[in-house]
């Protein structure tokens, strides 16, 4: 990982340790599987997983890195594409929040509760 690039995990990962969650780094080699996101954590529970990018690069997400990023989502897990700390933060409370009312959207139905 270049310098930039790398400074800018680091960042992020003290944003997500600040709100309380969990993470590290994923150090890629020859031994470990091609496309995994740069960060992993947990959060209110829930897989989170960042891909590091830096602005200019944001849309240079490789093929292998779009389907590993699908198979986690697929398991229910959140994966996201950020360029900032703020970004990274802002993504996964949207995402949490998102899951949610999901979640309570469901047991709501469950319960024959009328939805909001």
């Amino acid at each position: 990982m270049a310098q930039p690039e790398a400074r800018l995990s680091r960042d992020i990962q003290k944003a997500i340790r600040a709100k309380g969650w969990w993470c590290f780094k994923v150090h890629g080699s020859e031994m470990m599987m091609a496309g995994l996101p740069d960060i992993v954590g947990v959060a209110e529970g829930m897989f989170i997983a960042v891909e590091t990018k830096m602005p200019e690069k944001r849309n240079n997400v490789s093929a292998r890195q779009t389907y590993v990023h699908g198979k986690i989502r697929e398991a229910g897990g959140f994966v996201i594409v950020a360029c900032s700390p703020g970004e990274a933060v802002t993504k996964i409370n949207e995402m949490l929040n998102r899951s949610i009312r999901q979640r309570k959207g469901r047991d709501d139905m469950r319960e024959g509760r009328p939805i909001d």
